[in-house]
């Protein structure tokens, strides 16, 4: 499809590596084409920020969708005198996201996209706390919710070289 002649220009939201083939592919008849890849959409906390506001955003924002929007927020970068302030109400707020069956009133997040997508989500999580870093929250997936629901998680001391930071989670 993005080769045909008839097609005059190419869009796609992705990862790095589909985006890579579909710019070769457009290459060579120079195609016009808008590419959003792989984002990690960070958010910035400073001591004078309004924390209550942040914590909020920072979780709604995470949680939209079950995190599967690009741009939605996937890490955040605290400043040290406000971080444990910060966590705490982070942490209150995402137990609030329940994740199942959406006939349910009490259920705040539906399930993931796919079985894949969820298990990417896992590795990411898993990886992460494998390596250091802390799980603050896991919000409960409520009843006998069948699907591919995975918890709203929260975790810190987060480093550079963990899975979670490098690639795309696109989940809670």
């Amino acid at each position: 499809l993005v080769a045909h002649p008839d097609i005059a220009m190419v869009a796609m939201t992705g990862s790095s590596a589909t985006g890579r083939r579909i710019m070769e592919a457009c290459s060579s008849s120079l195609k016009r084409l808008v590419l959003e890849l792989g984002g990690k959409d960070p958010m910035v906390i400073f001591a004078d920020s309004d924390l209550d506001t942040a914590a909020e955003d920072a979780v709604t924002w995470s949680l939209y969708n079950c995190g599967q929007v690009c741009c939605g927020i996937e890490r955040v970068y605290i400043e040290d005198s406000v971080k444990a302030d910060f966590e705490a109400k982070v942490q209150e707020r995402a137990k609030a996201f329940v994740a199942g069956d959406g006939t349910d009133p009490a259920s705040k997040l539906g399930p993931m996209v796919s079985d894949m997508q969820r298990q990417i989500v896992k590795r990411h999580v898993d990886d992460a706390l494998a390596k250091g870093a802390k799980k603050l929250c896991e919000a409960e997936v409520r009843g006998k919710a069948s699907g591919n629901f995975f918890p709203a998680t929260v975790l810190t001391d987060v480093k550079q070289d963990m899975m979670i930071m490098q690639e795309e989670t696109f989940g809670p």
